[in-house]
């Protein structure tokens, strides 16, 4: 079993470290090639947003045939997802030319990204619950080491052949995700009644859209009861997750945006490249340690921690007049990004009732994906109208108000 474990674990970070690498060349390099096929910044928010929104429409439809059906395996559905991906790259690498061809691909190829992402991540509680504990700690960390190697690669590889190196680079990568996936058994179930978490204890902090309800009558509590009984009852968490809709928007305009920021202080995609990378590695320690900080610290003063440096990133990109300062707003990524990821799943546990802890994760979900939205939207019209530094300064303001909402609520306690 031991040498089960070990060969499985390590399948399981080459996936995790194919999908965050894949994820960095199609999503975070989406804004340059879309640019180079003629797009203008407003379309461009447009088809990343449409993509957020088909992405969650559809993941949980796909993980209902993955968890029903009989002969569509876990193994077999991420498969064929991403061999549709392979066939979607394909195509767009063929389609130089045609910008309703390119869109349509492209969005397709985005969402199908976002669906496969749950699955991915419910492979490793797959095999928890056959009796192998892979550790997705691990798998995951790898996934962000290998997002940050890929993203600084590409940024030099697109300056020198051109923006058809992303979608190359995308399906070698779809490639291994394929490969992988398909070669890795299918096990019998060993405690189908009592689901089982992952032994490292981080599944859940890292998507718990992969963590399994507790029983029917949770699930069905949890969806039959009325969104308007629920609010009423968290009216400090739901006015925190304005702040938190603020601070996304942000976040996802800086994001898409980030070739925009870094040519307009003299950069370019090398340095877009880079300033990736540099996010993702700074990721890497507080994933490793974030268990060890939610033992001495709230999650609701962590969650507070990650909006001011939310807000400070925000500023220092407003100010920004060359490269240097844009690195060092990359650093914050430690801060922001990274530390709110993992303390708003343990915020939302600490927070509600047991009856309310599913539907307060799906929430807190739907927030982030509504700031992805917006920011989407507002970052291309802005830039399209009034350019980046209206763009930064309409980034920082949003920040700032996500942070104040966040400071003021977030460490008050319903009485649910």
């Amino acid at each position: 079993m031991n040498l089960q474990k070990k060969k499985l674990t390590l399948q399981y970070c080459i996936l995790q470290g194919a999908y965050w690498a894949s994820f960095g060349t199609i999503y975070a390099f989406a804004t340059l090639f879309l640019l180079d096929r003629g797009f203008e910044s407003s379309a461009i928010g447009v088809i990343i947003a449409l993509g957020n929104i088909l992405g969650v429409i559809l993941q949980p439809v796909f993980a209902a045939v993955a968890d029903s059906s009989r002969t569509i395996t876990l193994h077999k559905l991420t498969g064929a997802l991403s061999c549709l991906m392979l066939l979607l790259l394909a195509l767009l690498y063929l389609t130089p030319n045609g910008l309703l061809a390119v869109a349509v691909l492209f969005l397709l190829t985005d969402t199908f990204l976002q669906v496969i992402q749950p699955l991915i991540n419910s492979i490793s509680v797959y095999y928890v619950n056959r009796g192998v504990e892979v550790d997705f700690g691990s798998a995951r960390g790898t996934g962000s080491l290998s997002y940050a190697v890929v993203t600084y690669a590409l940024g030099s590889f697109v300056e020198r052949y051109g923006t058809s190196s992303i979608l190359l680079t995308g399906l070698l990568l779809v490639l291994i995700i394929s490969a992988t996936v398909l070669t890795m058994p299918v096990l019998p179930a060993v405690r189908a009644a009592h689901p089982a978490e992952d032994s490292s204890g981080k599944a859940g902090q890292e998507d718990h859209r992969a963590e399994p309800l507790s029983s029917p009558d949770a699930a069905h509590a949890a969806g039959s009861e009325s969104m308007f009984s629920f609010i009423g009852r968290y009216k400090y968490f739901m006015l925190t997750l304005v702040g938190i809709t603020f601070l996304f928007t942000f976040h996802n305009m800086n994001n898409s945006y980030l070739i925009h920021i870094i040519t307009n202080v003299g950069g370019s995609s090398s340095d877009l490249g880079k300033a990736l990378a540099v996010a993702a590695v700074t990721e890497l320690p507080v994933m490793f340690l974030f268990s060890r900080l939610a033992r001495r610290f709230p999650s609701s003063t962590l969650l507070m921690v990650s909006g001011v440096v939310f807000a400070l990133k925000a500023a220092i990109c407003m100010l920004a007049s060359h490269m240097t300062l844009l690195y060092a707003s990359q650093l914050l990524q430690m801060g922001s990004f990274a530390l709110y990821m993992p303390a708003s799943v343990y915020y939302v546990n600490h927070t509600m009732d047991d009856r309310d802890k599913f539907k307060g994760q799906a929430v807190m979900t739907g927030t982030n994906t509504l700031g992805g939205v917006f920011g989407s939207l507002l970052g291309g019209f802005l830039i399209d109208s009034a350019g980046v530094p209206a763009m930064n300064a309409a980034g920082f303001g949003l920040a700032a108000c996500g942070c104040v909402l966040v400071l003021l609520f977030a460490g008050k306690r319903d009485q649910g």
